[in-house]
């Protein structure tokens, strides 16, 4: 986990939005598709700033796993007031009912301990439900509202989606938004997890992953090179599952287009 430092943002006029997405492969075409004005934050570290219909946008990268996204998520509403947090980015399915592209807006995020019979949880905010439901139900997009669970490490087989889905009742799964919404409730901003299913309930990923990323996520080029000499036949996995991101996290930027409608904190939506 990285030592958090203080960070360096200019003072943001109006409320912004803070938007926590994991790795470099979903922040760029989420961004791609916001399409809004770019705004440069010197000293700012992996935080971007987008200028949306008057409404500041700050995404933040903050890497795999809930320290890394703790980190990350301490270290931006700390420095800035902010008028809600998103945890956004690509998960897996744990409904059988769900397809690569889907997007979910979660109405808790789930929190499971190993020791604990029934798993923890944290509500999502209403008002931003119905605004992220509102404007996926004028896309057409398929769509699905329920729990996602936080899980410790990247879940490779349909059983162990099955097993997950069992115990702790959620539709998809992700490694960081239970740092984040853990961190917005203690300081009293609105939280929402919206997810685009990566890998559907049924599909196993083959891939050891653990072999070529580092600590944030992010693939390692020599040893990603290594890998796919010994492992060939993993290379249309990874291409389908790069493209797969590529048009999740395009969607979800498309959708986060119209944050210029989300109301700061104590109004509504």
């Amino acid at each position: 986990m990285e030592t958090a430092q203080p960070l360096q943002i200019d003072s943001v006029q109006g409320s912004p939005v803070a938007i926590f997405v994991a790795t470099r492969a979903e922040a760029k075409p989420l961004c791609q598709a916001l399409r809004g004005t770019r705004v440069a934050l010197p000293r700012s570290g992996s935080v971007e700033r987008f200028e949306l219909d008057g409404r500041p946008l700050l995404v933040a990268r903050t890497g795999i796993g809930q320290a890394n996204a703790e980190t990350a998520a301490r270290r931006l509403l700390d420095a800035v007031p902010v008028a809600a947090a998103l945890s956004v980015g690509v998960a897996a399915g744990l409904s059988p009912q769900l397809r690569s592209g889907d997007v979910i807006v979660g109405d808790r995020v789930i929190l499971p301990r190993e020791t604990a019979t029934a798993p923890a949880s944290l509500p999502c905010d209403p008002g931003l439900q119905e605004w992220a439901l509102g404007r996926l139900r004028r896309s057409g997009d398929r769509h699905d509202r329920g729990g996602i669970v936080t899980v410790e490490r990247i879940i490779l087989t349909a059983e162990e989606k099955r097993r997950l889905a069992a115990y702790s009742g959620a539709i998809a799964a992700d490694m960081e938004s239970g740092a984040i919404a853990a961190t917005a409730t203690a300081r009293g901003v609105p939280f929402l997890a919206i997810r685009a299913i990566l890998d559907p309930a049924h599909e196993d990923l083959t891939i050891a992953f653990e072999r070529f990323l580092d600590g944030r996520g992010e693939p390692q080029w020599v040893q990603l090179s290594r890998y796919l000499l010994t492992h060939p036949l993993s290379l249309p996995s990874l291409v389908s599952l790069g493209v797969r991101t590529r048009a999740a996290c395009a969607r979800l930027g498309r959708l986060l287009r119209e944050v210029s409608v989300i109301p700061g904190r104590g109004e509504k939506i």
